[in-house]
């Protein structure tokens, strides 16, 4: 199979292996690093297509079906040298409430 482009669309034949999979559990598999929402949201705005017509995430595909999957850029994960992120770094350090603004009139 191949890799989901992000420069074009991508045609993904359906074999047998994918035979009776949900639609969206095939894009969830093949789209690595693409947020889930956003997976749910090109099904339902019909950017995601099956046999050339849109189609419900929930759609069983048959073997021999054509999905049509356009571009995706994949987030990056980038993992900080710590391990943490720089605002739970700097709350680990400091006491409990000391990050927490006054509000006036109270």
């Amino acid at each position: 199979m191949a890799e989901v482009s992000k420069n074009s669309v991508t045609q993904e034949l359906i074999t047998e292996n994918e035979h009776g999979q949900r639609l969206d559990n095939l894009l969830l598999k093949k789209c690595k690093g693409v947020p889930k929402s956003h997976v749910y949201s090109i099904v339902r705005s019909g950017q995601v297509r099956v046999n050339g017509r849109r189609t419900a995430v929930s759609y069983r595909l048959q073997t021999g079906d054509v999905v049509r999957i356009p571009p995706l850029r994949t987030a990056k994960v980038e993992q900080e040298a710590g391990g943490r992120s720089p605002r739970v770094r700097a709350a680990a350090g400091a006491p409990r409430g000391a990050g927490r603004r006054a509000r006036p009139g109270l």
